[in-house]
């Protein structure tokens, strides 16, 4: 029979908020439910029910994205709690439980919510091979691009993967010696994590990229049309 990691954490949280805070009692009822949400689901009863993606099998999952957003949820529903340390705490809290306990040895991502660590950590680190994705794009222009900014994010269950739509740009600045062909790259790039275990265990994230000019700068009477078919000889 596998390994039970949810009541594993569940222990623990309870230790750690006794040590945490003064009268820092946590009802082993509690514990499970702020476990649950920690691992993506609405409630134990849930998680339990999981059977496509058993957490036992965190530990060959090179992610880790505790459901913060969920945490604060579940938190604020549940009567008698604790003044706990707030949910990143935990979440550290318990991810570092998880990695001594060698169920885990991947990255874990905890942040607020999985758009905002997408946006503001990982497509930055990214920027490289994303800029890369768009080099062909680029070279369309005669500007040069430094840093992208990223606008919004989707996120979107699709079959075995989770998916993070983000639209950004590339703003940039034109060479003053050669014409103007535009100095904006309109994007999308997409994070697909793979699921591995529970709702925050994820194989390695793939991530692509597409965009186009912006020719907003172009005066719309001498726009070519995107739905005019090409004239043939």
């Amino acid at each position: 029979m596998p390994h039970d990691i949810s009541k594993d954490c569940s222990d623990f949280l309870r230790a750690h908020a006794a040590d945490a805070v003064a009268d820092g009692r946590l009802k082993a009822s509690h514990a499970r439910e702020l476990v649950a949400a920690f691992f993506g689901y609405n409630t134990h009863a849930a998680l339990l029910s999981e059977s496509d993606y058993p957490l036992h099998q965190l530990d060959e999952a090179a992610v880790l994205v505790p459901d913060v957003r969920l945490m604060n949820q579940r938190r604020s529903c549940l009567n008698g709690l604790p003044d706990l340390p707030n949910s990143i705490e935990l979440a550290k809290a318990l991810v570092g439980f998880l990695a001594s306990q060698h169920h885990f040895s991947g990255k874990a991502w905890i942040y607020d919510s999985l758009e905002s660590y997408v946006m503001e950590v990982l497509l930055p680190e990214e920027d490289p091979y994303i800029s890369d994705c768009l080099s062909g794009v680029m070279a369309e222009t005669n500007a040069y691009f430094d840093e992208a900014y990223y606008e919004s994010a989707e996120v979107q269950n699709v079959g075995d993967a989770v998916e993070i739509a983000v639209t950004g740009s590339y703003n940039g600045s034109n060479d003053e010696d050669r014409p103007f062909c535009g100095d904006q790259i309109d994007m999308i790039v997409t994070v697909n994590l793979p699921r591995v275990a529970g709702k925050a265990g994820f194989g390695h994230p793939d991530i692509s990229a597409s965009g186009s000019v912006n020719d907003d700068w172009v005066d719309p009477e001498l726009r070519f049309p995107a739905d005019r078919k090409p004239l043939h000889a």
